[in-house]
């Protein structure tokens, strides 16, 4: 689908997406019924912001940026302008954007995921890897996760609290800092985390980061089915990181919302260029 985009220009103290009706496309790995995309859904039905959401119909935590190839893929209407894929959040946008929606949307919301993505957690991020999809599709996208310290204590009213801040601090904070017209006509990436300490403080700072280093400590939990064969649990402390000023770790550790603008080359170039140069 070839989509053609007018940029619009207007002055206004208020978020772009407030002015311009254009939809707004989302998306997520835990699948449609997921409390993260429907308290998104939520807020935007409440604004009277256009949207239109395709995500998986069951949960794909861990997905990555895998595709369906070898069966068919079918695409539920749950009610208008909401869709469920029997795929991958990959398959879930692909549908979304090339078959389903019709029209090009302003921007791309991956989430809110129900745990965080941050440092290396974003190779295996269903999250992640949707937003990376609509990205490579000329959209610019958000990647939205809720990063939870202790599940044991968790409230889901820290969805809504975590789709407000999106929406009425940290949307309109990226278009300050990289302004509307760059931000909307030419596609841009980011990785954005909410601590679930929003519950509770409803104005955390926030802060541009640097992807971190985290620690999944390799735990492999082996156990044995009714029938005696071996069976297995990736496990471990999903909360270890390293201690990198500035990271993306360290910003939702200490309670602040994380921002961090992502590339997608995968080319390395100084290699590539000693190499080169060594010929």
């Amino acid at each position: 689908m070839g989509f053609k985009w007018s940029l619009v220009r207007i002055q206004s103290s208020r978020p772009f997406y407030n002015i311009v009706k254009n939809r707004i496309f989302l998306t997520n790995d835990d699948g449609i019924y997921a409390a993260g995309l429907n308290a998104v859904e939520a807020l935007l039905k409440e604004r009277n912001i256009p949207f239109f959401t395709t995500a998986p119909l069951h949960e794909n935590s861990g997905a990555g940026h895998s595709i369906t190839l070898e069966k068919p893929l079918r695409a539920k209407k749950i009610e208008e302008n909401r869709f469920a894929v029997t795929g991958t959040p990959t398959d879930s946008v692909f549908l979304g954007i090339h078959s389903l929606i019709g029209s090009k949307p302003l921007f791309a919301i991956s989430g809110i995921n129900r745990g965080g993505n941050l440092a290396n957690d974003i190779t295996y991020s269903g999250t992640v890897a949707a937003a990376i999809e609509t990205f490579y599709n000329g959209i610019t996208s958000f990647a939205v996760s809720l990063y939870i310290k202790n599940y044991s204590m968790f409230s889901e009213n820290a969805y809504r609290k975590a789709a407000e801040a999106l929406f009425d601090r940290v949307i309109p904070e990226i278009e300050n800092k990289i302004g509307r017209d760059d931000l909307y006509s030419t596609p841009h990436l980011f990785n954005i985390n909410i601590p679930d300490s929003i519950a509770d403080t409803p104005d955390p700072g926030i802060v541009w980061t640097s992807l971190g280093k985290r620690h999944y400590g390799g735990e492999v939990i082996k156990r044995l089915d009714p029938r005696g064969h071996e069976y297995y649990w990736i496990g471990g402390n999903q909360n270890l990181f390293s201690d990198i000023p500035g990271s993306d770790c360290n910003a939702v550790n200490e309670g602040m919302i994380s921002v961090t603008p992502l590339m997608i080359k995968m080319t390395d170039e100084t290699s590539l260029q000693k190499i080169r140069k060594g010929k």
